[in-house]
């Protein structure tokens, strides 16, 4: 008997357990060009971008993220073409708690940056 009441307990728990699947980011910067990258990852190591957009002045981006890197010192990422054959953009941000700035460098130009946890 005491097995069956515990089932319901057990699944009252996980139910209200906080879903920490994924994470991500929305970093912007503060001047013009108005540059606007989001990210979303899962929380396991190794875990691939899941999402990702680039906007500049507003306009969407297509792009593709062949490389990432986040720990909790710093975050890198680099977006390419979709056809990953031109760099289009590299950030590089390090950790200030409790925000991740740093510079992205986009069409030659380098530009600071945050990034907030979303």
């Amino acid at each position: 008997m005491r097995s069956l009441l515990a089932i319901p307990a057990l699944a009252a728990a996980v139910v209200a357990a906080p879903a920490s699947a994924t994470g991500g980011f929305l970093c912007k910067t503060a001047s013009k060009p108005a540059i606007e990258v989001a990210v979303g990852f899962g929380h396991v190591p190794g875990a691939p971008l899941v999402a990702k957009r680039l906007r500049v002045d507003g306009k969407e981006v297509p792009v593709l993220a062949p490389q990432w890197w986040l720990d909790g010192k710093e975050m890198r990422i680099e977006f390419t073409d979709t056809d990953a054959m031109q760099s289009l953009l590299v950030m590089r941000t390090t950790w200030n708690e409790p925000y991740y700035d740093g510079q992205v460098t986009w069409r030659g130009q380098t530009h600071w940056i945050r990034c907030k946890e979303n």
